[in-house]
């Protein structure tokens, strides 16, 4: 699925295990919606609640 994401949008995507030690697809990219809906129509069987998405925000680097 992250390599479909990859190639569906152009972007990095890889699977990395997150802090609680669980497996988690990483988009790089603003694609939340259209990857919900690709999701949703490739593996209609994965609940909802079970698709969550976080936006990684990283610090803006202070000029000195």
């Amino acid at each position: 699925t992250a390599k479909t994401f990859a190639n569906h949008f152009a972007c990095g995507g890889s699977v990395s295990k997150n802090p609680q030690g669980l497996d988690e697809i990483v988009v790089q990219g603003d694609f939340s919606d259209e990857i919900l809906g690709l999701i949703h129509k490739n593996h209609p069987e994965v609940p909802r609640d079970n698709i969550e998405l976080t936006e990684e925000k990283k610090p803006k680097k202070v000029a000195p």
